[in-house]
């Protein structure tokens, strides 16, 4: 017995269960192992975003836009996978919030295997665009320092490992909570190698001292409005801005003074870790991500340091309420420190 999460007519999230498929041509049957609740997720529920699930169940879309998975069986004319292979999604919209899969072999990547399985699903949407930040957006070099909020999100934690490893120093923004919850999280990400951690409301107070003191050449903005306004102000003159995410909602504005363009020559940027990826063949593809892979199996890439929510899913009720229940959890709370992770048995 095989169980998925789809959104019925209604848009309500649905734990439904069916009979395991069985392979076509061209097809390769998978075992999903790890699936994690991203914020893209929540707005493909909301209908806000444009790439929509591939797959269906009794007419309703299969949700999960990342995962790793193994690969039980292949169809007769597929050679380029076999069982035990492991794989992850070469696109966004395939379903991975299901137990099986038979999916086109044009869909999926072949993979290393990490020492934690649960590295593998974070590849493509939180480790993937970390490294192409810190990489690729400008040649960053040692003694400079990036500016970001959304500081306890996974794409944040690994910017801030791979800054770290070239010498580029990571100023980490979050948001206020209470005291206590507050030193608790800003101990766990100096402790992964932040050198500063603000609230946004410290944040507000001290972004122009911050331009004086310290050469801020990048800032990445996930969240947008007020956060990302405060960004902009403590980049150094000639700096970058990066516009990754809406997570404290799009109905905000940015903040740009007249002086800002001209005046500080700070350049205006949109990023989508996507665009990077597909930019690359499919060898390329798969020779970084296996690069990831041994950076972690070396102990040169951790798990993020604010810990993972893992979620074990199985066939029946228990686990259909739980899968909601954490569904639910992430659309309250899209802001928390601790991603949550399907663990699919």
């Amino acid at each position: 017995m095989s169980f998925v999460i789809t959104q019925g007519p209604d848009k309500a999230v649905r734990y439904e269960t069916s009979e395991i498929p069985e392979p076509q041509n061209d097809e390769v049957l998978v075992k999903f192992l790890a699936s994690p609740v991203n914020p893209l997720d929540l707005l493909v529920i909301k209908g806000a975003y444009p790439v929509r699930p591939k797959f269906n169940q009794s007419g309703n879309p299969i949700l999960g836009y990342e995962g790793v998975g193994e690969v039980i069986k292949c169809a007769s004319n597929v050679t380029r996978f076999q069982p035990g292979d492991l794989v992850i999604p070469s696109t966004f919209g395939v379903g991975t919030w299901r137990s099986y899969a038979a999916l086109n072999a044009s869909l999926l990547l072949k993979i290393d295997r990490p020492n934690d399985i649960v590295f593998a699903a974070l590849l493509r949407m939180a480790i993937a665009p970390a490294y192409f930040l810190v990489e690729e957006i400008r040649t960053l070099k040692p003694g400079e320092c990036i500016i970001q909020n959304a500081g306890t999100s996974t794409v944040a934690q690994y910017v801030t490992q791979f800054a770290v490893s070239r010498g580029v120093s990571v100023i980490s923004v979050i948001r206020d909570r209470s005291p206590d919850e507050t030193q608790r999280v800003k101990s766990a990400l100096l402790a992964a190698g932040a050198e500063k951690v603000f609230t946004e409301s410290e944040l507000g107070t001290q972004a122009t001292e911050l331009r004086k003191s310290k050469k801020i050449v990048l800032a990445l903005d996930s969240v947008y409005g007020a956060s990302g306004s405060m960004l902009l102000s403590a980049l150094s003159d000639g700096g970058t801005f990066i516009h990754l995410g809406f997570l404290g909602g799009s109905a905000g504005k940015l903040e740009l003074g007249p002086q800002d363009l001209f005046g500080r020559r700070l350049t205006l940027r949109g990023f989508r870790g996507s665009d990077h990826m597909a930019a690359r063949s499919v060898e390329e593809q798969t020779n970084l991500l296996n690069y990831w892979i041994a950076k972690l199996n070396q102990n040169e890439l951790q798990l993020p340091a604010l810990g993972l929510n893992l979620v074990e899913l199985s066939s029946g009720p228990a686990s259909g309420t739980a899968a909601l229940d954490t569904v639910q959890k992430a659309q309250e709370s899209s802001m928390s420190q601790r991603k949550q992770i399907f663990l699919l048995k």
